[in-house]
């Protein structure tokens, strides 16, 4: 992606809490010169090495993608917002405050069904938590048959938190204040965002 130096996020353990809370991905593929997308949750793995483990239904065309050994891009998008130029002190014009992470590499399928049943338990753990009331899967093997698992193996993590870095300390805090007032939830948490990473940049200036 486009990604000015002013809103690179380098932060690796950012970047990982960025995308475990926001594992509902965009999963990207290239087939025959046509561009293919897949909207499934991902469970990240690792820690100097990455990998991103999810499934897909055998019906989807896209794990065949995978056999090529090309490789794939998953995108995780955040909060996102509207940010108006009546909001600042200095001239300017509108724009989408937002952050996004890429990550690209290379996938190995999972078909066996052992392989498999413990793939879908793990995530489900995942997203059902721990509590008593947690759904726990008991999927037959004709049921594991209808998916393809996969993992991927990371090579690459782009990460662009376009927050109102390259405005004044003024006009951040005209975003932030405009933003708290908004009538969504990604108006606020945009707010939070700039908010989070204006008083980080203050502390860097200070020390």
């Amino acid at each position: 992606m486009y990604l000015p130096p002013h809103f690179e996020q380098k932060d690796a353990d950012e970047i990982r809490r960025f995308i475990t809370a926001n594992a509902f991905a965009t999963l990207v593929t290239v087939a025959e010169g046509e561009p293919f997308a897949s909207h499934i949750p991902l469970l990240l793995d690792g820690e100097e090495n990455l990998r991103l483990t999810g499934h897909l239904a055998k019906a989807n065309p896209q794990w065949r993608h995978f056999e090529a050994n090309t490789r794939t891009l998953a995108i995780f998008h955040g909060a996102h917002a509207y940010i108006s130029p009546t909001w600042y002190e200095k001239a300017g014009v509108p724009t989408w405050n937002y952050a996004a992470v890429h990550v690209y590499g290379r996938i190995r399928l999972i078909h066996d069904s052992d392989a498999l049943g413990e793939l879908v338990n793990r995530m489900s753990r995942h997203f059902e938590g721990e509590g008593e009331q947690a759904w726990v899967p008991a999927y037959p093997d004709k049921m594991l048959n209808a998916i393809v698992g996969f993992v991927m193996e990371v090579d690459e993590v782009q990460a662009k938190y376009k927050l109102s870095q390259n405005r004044s300390l003024e006009d951040r805090q005209g975003v932030i204040r405009s933003l708290q007032t908004g009538t969504t939830e990604n108006e606020r948490e945009v707010a939070s965002l700039v908010q989070r990473f204006l008083a980080q940049v203050g502390e860097r200036h200070d020390g």
